[in-house]
């Protein structure tokens, strides 16, 4: 029989006098909204060397305070506020410096059962040794504006150092201005009378919340007590708030506030949708209105959208818009598992929603196509529930065109793999004329970036790594890292990764720079590599130049594995330059994916090492393994060099695209890539003209050009004139410092006419719009049709308004 329970809920805190003021209503969108973030990171990093005994420092930063705790003894815990600067990307770049420096905090998470008092000493994680001892701390969902985290098997002792035998876990919501805690609870056997306590005592503030447990404890029964720290005015929730949301046809969603997550949720069960879901070529959105009533204590809403399935979980953007569709620029967090058998699959995108006035939104959701083109999207997705449930529980980020798998991952806490690529895939690939359309492909598994070894290390792991979602898409999606490699910091490590809109192969731009704070041997460094595939062959190397082929050569199947096919030779001539594994296929495929090939091009490679620069990549291609003939390739350092030393610095600015074998395994709709195929089978000439084709050549007017690929545009003017020489499929083109998210237009002029570009299929859905901070200003991504184009000329241009504001 259950017994009744008696609930009392204790809450006490104190608040710095600043969080006192209340939030004017009035101010503008990109003012209350973007400012905020948060991060999460490792300190000491998620994967380990096995002689590595640094703490695990578990860090939470946000624009308003800082959080550690060391999840192997909870009585080392860190809470502050802090001044964090605006803008989202500039907090990345001042690393993790700031959550070393935090006052001291007290942790308290307390049982008395029947009298006796137990206190929680720390969790699982951390508890082990190995590469993965982490696996007990686990991440839900991450991104710019919400950090999931739990940590499973609290240890709770005595007085007398005795262990209590329980299931404890404790799960952990950090928005930008406030932290919450929950600690679930099962005992192992029953008590008459308990109580649990969860507290947070810090200069910041002092929270505490109990539970009682006046009329028995079953054993097997799970109790939870939920404590919410605000710790910025954003995080307080003064009143109940007021916000709907259904879809256009009227189909409305209940709203809640969930005190564990401190935040509106909309759950969005099985929704009936009149357009086909799952592998196939989805060319619709899901739509929400979400209407916000105006607050008179709150700048923004906290909001989460819980949706259970969504129409296919493998590729899909979320974006705000106005009622017409128009993206506004409101950012919204990606995140999302198809791995976790007890939720199923699941998106749940998060934002804060300005509250200054009652307003209507319109939430989309792409997935295969956005307007005419396949979309792009960059993903937080969570592995838990994946085949091992003692790896895998970190930060793995996923990318995708369309909605038909994955087009690349990346295991950014190494907690399921020891390298930092793993899943490439293709775009738009089947298996001949007859293959199956929209499904999974393989294009070879695996790559790194950098890698060290020496005698005290046997790998180089990442430590202090942050990241940055700045735009999860649907246009050009752009994440950046920031962190370490080295258990003292040995290379100070920063990494831009982007994927782009497009319909013919799919592309990942990877920027990546290692600066040396130290001196270290460069006897066994690779700075890049692509391989550790198995069940795979490599016919061919062949590699090149802007000009051309300098070498093509066939790959034996006498090859001892560990030895060098390849020996390193510095690429000649002027870059870009390139190297194909034209031709390359899985030799064992039980699942029965298409699958092509990889190639890699090196568009920036300069390395200054002892006051000398070289601009010359050097490769070398080591050999996986001999059944099948299967080879890897390295980017090395310069030829002769054998040491870095304190402010060597290497920038790398690579492009990785997956590439058909031939034209039959192609289903896109890109002709100009057809044709090319088509008289191109298995040949590096495909890797020479995507490499030539969009080195492209940029004259501008009425802005300044930061980058010539992926295209960024500092507009200076109302009117920015791009002319472009060059261009192979749809060359994404990004315009920087706007003044406003509407109001503007993008023309091609051809015979002295301008052309509108023109790509929607439901309304204003070819563009993106994101929102800088730091300067205050909007960002603006096309994707340009440049096939068969030589030349080019394009007008950006504010549109003059056709009557006065009633301001």
């Amino acid at each position: 029989m259950t017994k009744a329970i008696s609930l009392f809920l204790i809450c006490t805190f104190t608040l710095l006098s600043n969080l006192d003021a209340k939030a004017e209503p009035g101010f503008k969108d990109k003012e209350s909204v973007v400012n905020d973030y948060t991060f999460s990171c490792w300190l000491n990093g998620w994967r380990k060397n096995a002689n590595d005994g640094s703490a695990d420092i578990f860090g939470i930063e946000t624009n308003a305070y800082g959080f550690t705790l060391d999840v192997a003894d909870f009585t080392k815990v860190g809470l502050g506020l802090l001044d964090n600067p605006i803008g989202y990307e500039q907090a990345l770049n001042q690393k993790a410096e700031k959550l070393k420096t935090l006052p001291s905090a007290e942790l308290l998470i307390e049982l008395e059962l029947d009298g006796q008092p137990y206190r929680a000493k720390a969790s699982q994680a951390g508890q082990g040794d190995g590469p993965t001892h982490l696996y007990a701390a686990r991440l839900w969902e991450s991104g710019r504006f919400v950090q999931h985290y739990d940590f499973q098997g609290l240890v709770f002792r005595n007085a007398k150092n005795e262990t209590l035998a329980c299931d404890a876990v404790l799960d952990l919501v950090a928005w930008p201005g406030s932290l919450t805690l929950t600690a679930n609870v099962a005992v192992n056997q029953s008590y008459e009378k308990a109580s649990l306590r969860l507290g947070l005592n810090s200069k910041a503030g002092n929270w505490n919340e109990e539970l009682l447990v006046e009329n028995g404890w079953n054993g097997g029964q799970q109790k939870s007590v939920t404590l919410t720290c605000p710790l910025a005015s954003s995080g307080i929730m003064e009143e109940a708030q007021a916000i709907a949301v259904e879809t256009p046809d009227g189909t409305s969603f209940p709203v809640r506030f969930d005190p564990q997550k401190n935040c509106y949720v909309a759950s969005v069960k099985n929704l009936r949708r009149s357009w086909k879901t799952g592998y196939t070529d989805i060319r619709n959105y899901d739509e929400f209105k979400i209407t916000v009533k105006e607050s008179a204590s709150q700048a923004t809403l906290p909001f989460m959208l819980d949706m259970r399935p969504p129409a296919n979980v493998t590729g899909l953007c979320p974006m705000l818009c106005d009622e017409e569709g128009r993206p506004i620029g409101i950012p919204v967090q990606l995140s999302k598992n198809w791995h976790n058998d007890s939720m199923g699959a699941y998106f749940m995108p998060y934002t804060l929603l300005p509250a200054d006035k009652t307003r209507t939104y319109l939430l989309r959701v792409a997935y295969g196509f956005y307007g005419t083109l396949p979309s792009a999207s960059h993903a937080q997705l969570s592995l838990l529930g994946y085949v091992n449930a003692k790896a895998g529980n970190g930060r793995w980020d996923q990318l995708a065109i369309g909605c038909w798998g994955e087009t690349i991952c990346f295991d950014m806490d190494m907690s399921l793999v020891d390298v930092a690529i793993t899943d490439i895939r293709m775009l738009m690939s089947r298996n001949g004329l007859s293959g199956q359309k929209w499904q999974w492909t393989e294009a070879g598994w695996g790559g790194d970036w950098l890698n060290i070894e020496d005698a005290n290390q046997k790998k180089f792991f990442w430590t202090d790594l942050k990241t940055a979602y700045l735009a999860h898409g649907p246009c050009l999606t752009d994440v950046k890292y920031d962190g370490f490699y080295g258990i003292n910091g040995e290379v100070d490590f920063r990494a831009q990764i982007q994927t782009t809109r497009t319909d013919d192969y799919a592309r990942t731009f990877q920027k990546l720079s290692y600066t040396f704070t130290s001196d270290v041997s460069a006897k066994d460094i690779s700075l890049y590599k692509l391989g550790r595939t198995n069940n795979y062959n490599t016919p061919t190397v062949a590699y090149g130049n802007r000009d051309g082929l300098l070498k093509k050569r066939e790959v034996p199947d006498d090859l001892k594995p560990g030895t060098l096919f390849l020996e390193p030779v510095e690429l000649s001539g002027s870059g870009p330059h390139w190297v194909a594994f034209a031709g390359a296929s899985e030799t064992a495929n039980p699942r029965g994916k298409p699958n092509g090939y990889r190639a890699l091009i090196v568009r920036r490679y300069e390395a200054l090492v002892g006051g000398k620069t070289f601009t010359q990549p050097t490769i070398s291609a080591p050999v996986h393994s001999a059944t099948p003939n299967n080879v890897d390739i390295e980017l090395l350092p310069p030829s002769g060099i054998r040491k870095f030393s304190r402010g060597d610095r290497i920038e790398l600015d690579l492009e990785l695209i997956t590439l058909p074998r031939v034209a039959d395994d192609y289903y896109g709709p890109n002709e100009s890539f057809r044709k090319h195929l088509t008289a191109n089978a298995n040949s590096w000439k495909t890797t020479h003209r995507e490499a030539r084709g969009n080195d492209l050549i940029v004259s501008v007017s009425g802005g300044t050009m930061l980058r010539n690929y992926p295209l960024v545009i500092q507009a200076q003017e109302p009117e920015v004139t791009v002319v472009i020489k060059g261009g192979v499929g749809a060359v994404p083109i990004r315009f920087e410092g706007l003044t406003s998210n509407q109001g503007y237009s993008l023309h091609r002029v051809a015979d002295g006419k301008r052309i509108e570009l023109e790509q929607s299929v439901h309304g204003h859905d070819f563009w993106q719009t994101d929102f800088d901070a730091a300067t205050n200003s909007y960002k603006m991504s096309f994707n340009l049709p440049l096939d068969g184009l030589e030349e080019s000329q394009w007008v950006f241009t504010r549109l003059r308004r056709t009557q006065k504001s009633k301001d």
